[in-house]
């Protein structure tokens, strides 16, 4: 499955179709190009976190990632844990800090 959850304005979602939707409204166009499975993720401030699941390819532009397993190409953003086998550009690495 694509999406397993989307916590978004204090609600959880977990209907594809309905994450789908939020994502496009939001403009992560980015990420609904990208190839992914099982997400769990989240919408705070204009961000998006990624809370776990599997980032196969495609181009993360920004936001924070929790956990998981990332494989694409890394743009920007906070990357906290889990298994990072993709390409580096720019961003933050807690794990190094």
């Amino acid at each position: 499955m694509r999406y397993l959850e989307l916590n978004y304005r204090e609600k959880t979602y977990t209907s594809n179709n309905e994450i789908h939707d939020i994502l496009l409204k939001e403009e992560f166009y980015w990420l609904i190009d990208s190839e992914i499975e099982n997400a769990k993720l989240e919408i705070k401030n204009n961000t998006l976190i990624w809370e776990d699941g599997s980032f196969y390819t495609g181009e993360w532009h920004y936001g924070i990632f929790k956990n998981g397993s990332f494989y694409g190409n890394w743009k920007n953003g906070i990357w906290e844990r889990g298994n990072f086998a993709g390409k580096w550009n720019s961003g933050i690495n807690l794990t190094q800090i």
